[in-house]
């Protein structure tokens, strides 16, 4: 109910007392409050203005109190530790696992690189992880990247499926899949905020793809995907946000998203890549924004047994 509603409904519950002048020719009984005043005071009273009612009588009322503005994940989702393992994947719990232990490796590249000085945009914490071609392991170790950097304890991170064709992020968590990175890029009266995921894993948040869209190249290197990412990359400096991306080779946009971001890292399956397609997809990205070249599915021959860990699916 706007104010001007509610000062007419107040001035017809108001007694209309006509009191004839005085005989010294004062005006009505002093004795009662002005009717501005009366007015003044019982709106000042009603912050809401919801009628006599209260929320229960107006709706646009009811509905700003149910769904107040979200600035960050409304609540924290719990993730199935014996899935993770299923999948080789980091699991919160401290285990010191060959796959761990070789992400702390990677991660610590990475880290060093956002530490180092910046020469300018795109800024280094915004991390692409793609491959040359599909089924390399990139979602794999995007995922295990992730988790790694989240259980720093001066760090948090981001992960957002980008890979809008072939999403797998949410599935390797048992997540079901709602709006994403393409809804907020259509639509910028939504929050980013709004479309968060936050795990029980360290300090690790999800932004899931949404919705596909036909012209999601084009939306990727728009206007609204830039300032998404300053966004991001600007508003919290000690996070980091890693980008699932689709494969450089088979779709083109990874070659928009590479462009946008400070550091890549490249999967590699081993003993499939092939030199001429390594070079190929390299030919695709900036060199100076390499973080390094991550071998997957290979074989670890030093630690006593064969290890191959790969992606999930």
């Amino acid at each position: 109910m706007s104010i001007i509603e509610r000062m007419a409904e107040l001035l017809g519950s108001v007694p209309q007392t006509h009191q004839k002048p005085s005989a010294a020719g004062e005006g009505a009984d002093t004795q009662k409050p002005d009717l501005i005043e009366r007015v003044a005071s019982d709106l000042s009273r009603r912050p809401e203005f919801p009628g006599e009612k209260g929320l229960a009588g107006d709706p646009r009322a009811r509905e700003r109190s149910a769904h107040p503005p979200i600035s960050r994940p409304a609540r924290t989702l719990r993730v199935d530790r014996d899935r993770m393992r299923r999948q080789s994947m980091i699991t919160p719990d401290g285990e010191r696992t060959l796959i761990a232990e070789c992400f702390r490796r990677i991660k610590r590249q990475v880290l060093a690189n956002v530490a180092g000085p910046r020469t300018g945009a795109p800024p280094a914490n915004l991390v692409l992880v793609t491959s040359a071609l599909p089924r390399e392991g990139k979602t794999f170790c995007a995922i295990n990247l992730a988790i790694s950097i989240a259980l720093e304890r001066e760090r948090t991170v981001l992960l957002v499926d980008a890979d809008i064709a072939k999403p797998s992020v949410l599935q390797a968590f048992g997540l079901e899949p709602g709006k994403g990175l393409m809804d907020v890029l259509l639509d910028r009266r939504i929050d980013p905020a709004e479309v968060l995921l936050k795990l029980d894993v360290g300090k690790l948040t999800l932004m899931p793809p949404g919705n596909a869209h036909e012209h999601a190249p084009e939306l990727l290197a728009s206007d609204a995907m830039r300032e998404l990412l300053h966004e991001l990359a600007e508003r919290y400096p000690d996070r980091i946000i890693i980008f699932d991306s689709p494969p450089l080779l088979s779709a083109s946009e990874a070659g928009v998203l590479a462009s946008q971001v400070g550091q890549i890292v490249l999967v590699v399956e081993a003993g499939k890549t092939s030199e001429a397609t390594l070079k190929d997809a390299l030919g695709h990205i900036d060199s100076s924004k390499l973080a390094g070249l991550l071998l997957n599915k290979g074989e670890i021959q030093n630690l006593g047994y064969g290890y191959g860990y790969g992606g999930y699916g």
